[in-house]
Parts: structure tokens; C-alpha cells; sequence
């Protein structure tokens, strides 16, 4: 359907040209040069010679750069400044001129255009300019007039291009003393071709569009027609997103780019340059009869390209190019804009400065697009980008080229989908409009607003991360009184949005709908968890509180969130135990939190089943916490807690069990200055992980030298690495196979003295608060 917009679009031919020359007397142009003197025409080759000898190497711009290269540019330039022109005289013949260029570059009527005077320019045998766009100096230029000044020459003739077209310019100068006037948009690429004889010079203006359109355009109607056709086909279809596994959507927006380039000032309904007025003009008499809204925009292109590499012999831009016959090698100075350009690989818009209707800068306009919704009649690589960056070959990827370009683009939706388009970009503007619809005393409406919201809401209420957003979105969802919206508005956030702030008006959604409508929004959070998703057991205490604080179905849910997160809990720290003992012993160690937070909602609702279940599988043979992380576990309980919050967690077997080991632990002879054996990892049986058992059991034996295969050495760097035992692993690449040469290290002392002094620390810690892990003393709530 895009397509069909397009092609509608594309026959709405511009009333002007991109380019025209114009030939006229020079009777009224008189020019005086600082160092040279007053010109007669036609200018000699004498003169010519002068103005050279008083002029410069003229520059040239590429982005933010003033460059010289006479390999790209190779003409003398002297600055307007230094030129004086009886501009009295000179206005008799610009000035009508001027009108019939602004006419037949299709510029609208009611402004009006003017010339200011840049530099004059001259062009010696041999001298060109490569292809090149000219940057637009001022927010109201439009383009560039170049008067071709009475000389003898061959060749310089000008090639101008737009939207695919090229067309050749060499003068319309009829007699030896006229004037030829060559007019073109900024944004036109144009080059000057070699002069093979004398010398052509010329003065250069920008051209200014001042004031703004009085007169409608003038457009076909059955131009109209067939776009207002194709529109309301575009606008009506669903469409299967590129990847996606959802419903087809009918599309929300349709982005224009316009053909030319607009800066913030210069971007207006009455300012816009020939084509993009009639199209424009078009697009916004669709949008009346379709009822859209209808904006003009800055858009920011980026195009990443698929290119040829750097030993490719085509050549583009300023590579090989070809110049009077003979060829200049320029690799070596070769820009990422100068890559032939293969495929196109990725795109995206990014939409700013938006000009609403009334021609003011509207604000607060949202603006996340997709390519589906973007159509052009000039693509972005006629123009030249304003910053290129190219990746060279890696071996799976690479030859690419990224561009950003500086474009404008007309941005059109229907006015019934405003409120759904907004929303799909700004969740927590969709929810203020139905807490104000809901004030407003307008429920049904709020009701059908948020059913609009339900088919997209869980890709974007995501984004919304504010606790301000949680509670107007609870607020709205209890105002609503209707369960099935409350489930669909809530899914998408989480758990973890639960603070305490947000808790009192959770526990009143829960008594308004009950806990089985609760557990089906658990269960839908559960489900839609990343690896991403942050953690949110820490809330759970003062959750559950509330909730058994509030009624009959918040204890519910409370009692069924505390078995449902400890059955969860059991299960991931059983595959845990799995893992290699390195990585099973800091996995349990980021357990201590969770262990908790179980616990203490355990005690807050008067839980002692679930606790001491809890408890149990903590201390069981099979699952049983590592020692010194048993010990933080017990530390972690006293932080803040009196001795009687403490015991309310029920840990007194698991205290029994941590003090039992570490006396055992303490009272055991320390590692001997002879003894370098070392517990093996658990896990693998090979064959080859028993020799390394054994080697690491061995008492005296410090060293191994195996001669191993490349797989069979990456296997014990492997186990050795992953289980952070203190043993190096060297290959002596010599002979075949190669050597692997494991060595004990004098670590394994340190450590087993650190550890000594840690269990001897931990252990004294914990008798001295045996009070708090008694048997006596009443169960109660933490404090």
C-alpha cells in the first residue's frame, strides 16, 4: 500500500524546474575588482590573468570541514567583498530576472527572491569542480545563482542533478557581451567539468526566499483523487510487521520525506520549495477529507549500507574519477561516503521540530516510528550526508557504511487514532487521559479508551519505569471496575514496581477484585520474566503484611505468594547444586537475600509451616547450605533485629547445624607445611578428570607433566578455570602432542588459613548470640 502512495505522490509533477539558465545584456553590470580595476566585456585572457593573480585557491566544504584539494577542486576565488558592483544599475536587470527564476523554479508566489553577492569565481585551463551539494548558508536560502560574466572559453560547462535527472548547462548567452544566469536549488548536486581553453569567471549568489506564500497551489484533481485513494488504502489495511509474530496492524502513521532540505527556521507550510508545495499541498488536502492530523517535521536519517571494499576498482565519489581523460587515484584519502554503496541493510527515522497546522512549533509531539510507515520520491542517497562512518571487513561482518542525513518529511495519521498512536509512545500520557476521563465523571469512555490500549499496551508500558506512573496506573485500574481491564493494564509491569508506596493501593485492587483475580496478575507477571527483570523478593515482607492486613483476600494471597516463592526458590536452588562447585558456591551466596525475605514473611504473616519446611530443606544432607554461607545467612538475621525478631525466623536448626560444623571445623589439626592436596572438583567422571583427581589428592606431589591433545588440554584448562582451584596450567609446545604442565600453588595455604580464621571468628560471633537462636522465648513478628 506504501507503494501505492508512492507512485501517487511521484505524479504530482512540480510546476518549475530544479535548474534554469537564462541569458541576458550586461549593459547594467558594472564591476569593479580590488587590484584589478573596472572589468570590460567581453573580459580578456590578460585580465583574466590579473583577477587570477589577485585571487586565492578556493576552498571546499565537506560537513564541518573547509578543505583544499585540487584533485576535488581547482578553481581561484575572491571574496564579495573585494568586488564592488553598482548595484542601482545592476537591479534593473536583476531584479525581473529574479522573477521569472522564482516562477520557473516553481517557488511560490506572494515571497519574494533575492540575490546576495558570495564571490566571484575563475576557472583557467584545466580547472573543475567535482560533483558537490551547496551547504544553505542562511535558514531562508533556496539555492544558488551563478552569473557567467562575457569571456572567451571552451569547455566549463555545468551538469546539475536532481531526483535522478541530470541536466548539462554550457551558457545562454547569445552575443560576445551577454550575461548567462544558471539558477538551481542548494540542494541540487552540480559540478563544473574541465575548461579546456581561456577562462571562465563568474560571480556566485545565494538566492534568498523572502516572505511567503499568498496563492494556494494549484493542484490536479484527479491527482488528488488517486492519492486520497491509495492514502485511505494505506490507512485501512493491516499490515504483518518484518519479524514479528503478532496480529497485523493497520498501520499508524505515513511519513513523507520531502525531496528537498529544510533547516528549523526555514521548515513552513507557505515556504516550501517547487514539488514539495504541490505535494504537500496534496497530502494536507487528503488529510481534511480523511479527517488526519497533519504535521511538518525535521527528520534525521540513518542508513547503514552494505559497500565494496577498499581494493574494489569502480570507484565513487572521490575515488577513481575521470577528469578531462585522464584518471586521479584517490584511495588513499577515501571518506566512508566515498564507498560504492551495495545493499541497504537498516534504517530509521528520528522526527524533531515539529510545525503544526496553524504553522507554530508544536511541542510534545511523540515520535516513535517504524521504516513500514516511511515513503520517499527522492531517497537520502542523492543528498549529500552530513556524517558517514565506515566499518572495514572483520571476517563475518564488516564493508559497511553508515550515513546520517538531514532531511524534512510530512507526518500524517487519522484524527480517530490519536489517542492510541500517542499512547503507543507515551503509556503515561494514555494513562493521565483516562485518570481525566474518570475525574471527568466520563467512565465509558474511559473504558472504551483503555480497551484500545490492550492490543499493544505490553510492548510499551514497559518503558514507563516511574513510581508516579505504578500509582496512577493502580488508581485508574480500581476507578475502571472492571477486572479483565485492570488484569490487561496491569500485566505488563511486575512485581518489582510493588514498593510501598504503590502497596496500599495494590491491597485495595486485591479486596476489589479478589485474590484469584490477584494470582492470575502473579502468575501473568511471572511469565512475562526476563533475565532482565529486576529482583523483587526484598518487597515481599511489607507486601504480604499489607495484605494480610487487609482482609480476607489479601491473607490469601499473601499465604499463597509465600508457598508459590518458596516452592520457586527450591527449585532454582536445586539446579543450582548442579552447577561446578565454584559457581554453585557464589550462585548460593547471592541466595542469602531471598532466603530472607522468605523468612521474614513467613514470620510477618504467621507462617510456621512454610518457615520451618523452609528451614528444613536448608539444613537437609542433600540440600544443605555451605557452611560460611549458612554463617552470613545467621549474620544477615541479627543486622537491625532484636533477639526475639530473630528467633521469629525460625533458624535454630540451621544455627544448631553451622555450630556443630564449625566446632568440628576449629577443632581440626591445620593444613601441615607437606600437605598440597587439594579437594577435586565435582561434576565430571572422565577418565581424565579421575587422573586429575587423584593428582590434586596427592599429599607431596606439587607438579604433572601430561603430554595431551590440543581437545584434551582444553578440557583440564577447563575444569581447573572454572573451579578457581590454585593450580597453573602451562603447554610446552614442544614434540607431538604437547605438553600441559599443572603446578600446585602456594594459594592453597593462604586460603585454607584465611578460611580457618574466618570459621574461628564466625564461630565465636555466634555463641556469643545463642540468646537469639534459642529454643525459649516467644515466636513473634519482626519488628
Amino acid at each position: 500500500m506504501l507503494d501505492a502512495v508512492r507512485a501517487a505522490l511521484a505524479a504530482i509533477e512540480a510546476e518549475g524546474g530544479f535548474a534554469i539558465e537564462l541569458g541576458c545584456g550586461s549593459d547594467d553590470l558594472h564591476i569593479e575588482v580590488e587590484g584589478v580595476g573596472p572589468l570590460r566585456y567581453p573580459i580578456s585572457a590578460a585580465t583574466a590573468r590579473k583577477l587570477c593573480a589577485v585571487a586565492r585557491p578556493a576552498p571546499f566544504g565537506r560537513r564541518d570541514k573547509t578543505l583544499h584539494d585540487v584533485r576535488v577542486r581547482d578553481t581561484w576565488e575572491i571574496d564579495g567583498g573585494r568586488i564592488e558592483i553598482d548595484a542601482r544599475r545592476w537591479q534593473r536587470t536583476l531584479a525581473p530576472t529574479l522573477t521569472t527564476i522564482q516562477q520557473r523554479l516553481g517557488l511560490p508566489e506572494g515571497g519574494k527572491l533575492e540575490a546576495v553577492l558570495d564571490k566571484m569565481l575563475v576557472y583557467g585551463p584545466g580547472q573543475f569542480f567535482a560533483p558537490h551539494q551547496d551547504s544553505e548558508r542562511a535558514d531562508d536560502m533556496v539555492g544558488t545563482l551563478v552569473v557567467e560574466l562575457p569571456s572567451r572559453h571552451e569547455g566549463g560547462i555545468v551538469v546539475v542533478e536532481h531526483h535522478g535527472e541530470k541536466r548539462v548547462f554550457s551558457g545562454a548567452a547569445r552575443g560576445p557581451k551577454d550575461l548567462s544566469l544558471l539558477a538551481f536549488y542548494a540542494d541540487c548536486h552540480h559540478e563544473v567539468k574541465p575548461v579546456q581553453a581561456g577562462y571562465r569567471i563568474t560571480l556566485t549568489y545565494h538566492l534568498l526566499y523572502r516572505g511567503a506564500a499568498t496563492e494556494p497551489a494549484r493542484l490536479p484533481r484527479d491527482a488528488v483523487e488517486r492519492l486520497c485513494a491509495s492514502v485511505d488504502a494505506y490507512f485501512s489495511t493491516p499490515v504483518q510487521l518484518p519479524y514479528s509474530r503478532s496480529t497485523p496492524q493497520r498501520p499508524d502513521r505515513l511519513i513523507y520525506l520531502l525531496d528537498h532540505q529544510y533547516t528549523a527556521k526555514s521548515l513552513g507550510w507557505d515556504r516550501l520549495k517547487n514539488v514539495d508545495r504541490l505535494r504537500v499541498a496534496a497530502l494536507r488536502a487528503v488529510g481534511e477529507r480523511l479527517d488526519c492530523e497533519v504535521y511538518l517535521a525535521l527528520a534525521d536519517v540513518h542508513e547503514c549500507w552494505s559497500c565494496e571494499g577498499d581494493d574494489w576498482g569502480g570507484g565513487y565519489g572521490y575515488g577513481r574519477r575521470a577528469f578531462g581523460g585522464g584518471h586521479h587515484d584517490f584511495e588513499e584519502d577515501r571518506e566512508a561516503d566515498d564507498h560504492e554503496l551495495v545493499e541497504l541493510l537498516d534504517a530509521d527515522v528520528e522526527l524533531g521540530h515539529w510545525v503544526g497546522p496553524d504553522g507554530r512549533v508544536a511541542a510534545n509531539i511523540p515520535a516513535r516510528l517504524t521504516m513500514d510507515e516511511v515513503c520517499f520520491t527522492r531517497a537520502s542517497t542523492e543528498i549529500d550526508p552530513f556524517r558517514s562512518e565506515r566499518e572495514g571487513y572483520m571476517g563475518n561482518y564488516g564493508n559497511t557504511v553508515d550515513r546520517w542525513y538531514h532531511r524534512a518529511a510530512l507526518v500524517m495519521w487519522p484524527r480517530a487514532r490519536s489517542f492510541v498512536i500517542r499512547a503507543k509512545v507515551s503509556p503515561a500520557w494514555a494513562v493521565g487521559q483516562l485518570a481525566s476521563r474518570v475525574e471527568a465523571g466520563r467512565l465509558d469512555e474511559a473504558r472504551d479508551r483503555a480497551k484500545e490500549l490492550l492490543p499493544f499496551w505490553r510492548h510499551v508500558a514497559p518503558n514507563e519505569a516511574s513510581e508516579a506512573f505504578v500509582l496512577k496506573l493502580l488508581s485508574v485500574s480500581a476507578s475502571l471496575g472492571d477486572a479483565e481491564l485492570a488484569l490487561g493494564l496491569l500485566s505488563p509491569l511486575g512485581p518489582h514496581h510493588l514498593s510501598p508506596r504503590a502497596t496500599p493501593a495494590f491491597v485495595s485492587l486485591v479486596q476489589q477484585y479478589g485474590s484469584s483475580w490477584a494470582q492470575r496478575l502473579f502468575s501473568a507477571w511471572q511469565a512475562a520474566t526476563r533475565h532482565d527483570t529486576p529482583p523483587w523478593l526484598s518487597l515481599l515482607p511489607h507486601l504480604c503484611e499489607a495484605l494480610a492486613a487487609g482482609g480476607a483476600h489479601g491473607k490469601a494471597l499473601a499465604a499463597w505468594l509465600l508457598s508459590r516463592e518458596v516452592e520457586s526458590f527450591k527449585r532454582c536452588y536445586t539446579g543450582t547444586l548442579r552447577l561446578p562447585d565454584a559457581l554453585r558456591a557464589e550462585r548460593i551466596e547471592g541466595y542469602v537475600d531471598d532466603i530472607l525475605a522468605l523468612l521474614a514473611t513467613a514470620a510477618v504473616i504467621r507462617a510456621p509451616s512454610v518457615r520451618d519446611d523452609l528451614v528444613a530443606f536448608l539444613t537437609a544432607p542433600e540440600t544443605a547450605l555451605p557452611l560460611m554461607t549458612a554463617g552470613a545467612l545467621l549474620k544477615r538475621c541479627r543486622e537491625g533485629r532484636t533477639p526475639a525478631a530473630a528467633r521469629a525466623l525460625g533458624l535454630q536448626p540451621l544455627y544448631r547445624r553451622v555450630v556443630a560444623l564449625l566446632d568440628r571445623a576449629v577443632a581440626a589439626e591445620a593444613r601441615s607445611p607437606d600437605d598440597w592436596s587439594i579437594e577435586p572438583p565435582s561434576g565430571c567422571s572422565c577418565a581424565l578428570c579421575k587422573q586429575l583427581s587423584a593428582f590434586l589428592r596427592d599429599r607431596a606431589r606439587i607438579e604433572v607433566a601430561w603430554p595431551l591433545a590440543e581437545e584434551r588440554r582444553r578440557h583440564i584448562h577447563g575444569v581447573i578455570d572454572l573451579n578457581r582451584l590454585p593450580v597453573t596450567h602451562v603447554t610446552l609446545r614442544r614434540g607431538r602432542p604437547y605438553t600441559l604442565v599443572l603446578t600446585k600453588q602456594e594459594a592453597l595455604f593462604e586460603r585454607d588459613a584465611a578460611l580457618r580464621a574466618q570459621q574461628k571468628a564466625l564461630l565465636a560471633w555466634l555463641k556469643k548470640q545463642r540468646s537469639a537462636f534459642s529454643e525459649s522465648g516467644p515466636s513473634i513478628a519482626l519488628s
